[in-house]
């Protein structure tokens, strides 16, 4: 049984830098769920967030990516930033063939 109506939504993979697709939220409380295999020293992700679908920019209060340097699954959750749209930036990767998995939650 759903205790909310919080919805997932699977977001394209990414091997290079890039971005993912996009996904319609209309939220303000968003859970990105990343999952990287193959990594070598680390990369550095972007979480994003647009009001129009054509220009994003970074949901982090100070306006700083996020360092993953270990292969696994990571959370991260952000609020009180209200977006009709989210997607994961790939900004770096050092070392390794590594793929950046995203599943996005919203509510």
């Amino acid at each position: 049984m759903a205790l909310y109506p919080f919805t997932t939504e699977a977001l394209t993979s990414l091997t290079a830098t890039g971005t993912t697709s996009s996904v319609k939220v209309n939220a303000s409380a968003v859970t990105f769920q990343v999952t990287v295999s193959s990594i070598g020293t680390n990369v550095v992700v972007r979480f994003e967030g647009s009001l129009d679908d054509t220009n994003f920019f970074n949901l982090d209060d100070e306006d700083e990516d996020t360092t993953i340097a270990t292969a696994g699954t990571t959370g991260y959750s952000l609020s009180g930033t209200p977006v009709e749209y989210v997607r994961l930036r790939l900004v770096s990767i050092s070392g390794g063939t590594p793929t950046v998995a995203t599943v996005v939650g919203a509510l």
